[in-house]
């Protein structure tokens, strides 16, 4: 049986946002400079009854294929959004747990990775804005510890008509 999905409830919001996904990425790995755009292609499906959605997608950067899996969903319990990211570019091989709020069309979570020279973890926040039933937008931001946050990376998709 699918998890409540009554109009206006965050599981409603993650029914939404299921299918294929297609648009493009950026990648900022500098404040205000943009290294890399480009095509992104993804899925988007709810998991066990609705309760979590699932986001495979792919991209490049310089060429190279690059992959991800952002697992997110709505814990009842706790009344907040809760999200896993792993990809192959920015993750080596941590999972990036993340925790945050709804917004008016979506929801913004926020985690941590380390800094792998060793100084304090640096924050990740992502944004997952609905604009409208076929436009969606995946910004993330790096938080440094000292100079605060900037723009990350970009995903601005369009759904994939069957």
């Amino acid at each position: 049986m699918p998890f409540d999905q009554s109009s206006g409830s965050p599981h409603h919001f993650l029914a939404r946002l299921a299918g294929g996904w297609a648009g493009s990425s950026k990648l900022w790995l500098e404040p205000g400079k943009l290294a890399n755009e480009a095509p992104l292609i993804g899925n988007i499906q709810l998991i066990l009854d609705g309760r979590f959605a699932l986001f495979l997608y792919q991209s490049s950067i310089e060429g190279e294929a690059q992959h991800g899996m952002f697992t997110f969903g709505y814990n009842t319990t706790l009344e907040r959004y809760e999200a896993s990211w792993v990809d192959s570019f920015h993750n080596n091989t941590a999972i990036m747990f993340c925790t945050g709020k709804a917004t008016d069309n979506g929801f913004s979570v926020l985690g941590s990775y380390p800094d792998p020279t060793g100084g304090p973890d640096w924050g990740w926040r992502t944004e997952v804005e609905l604009i409208d039933e076929d436009h969606l937008t995946i910004t993330a931001y790096n938080i440094h510890p000292e100079y605060g946050e900037a723009k990350a990376t970009e995903a601005i998709l369009t759904r994939v008509k069957k």
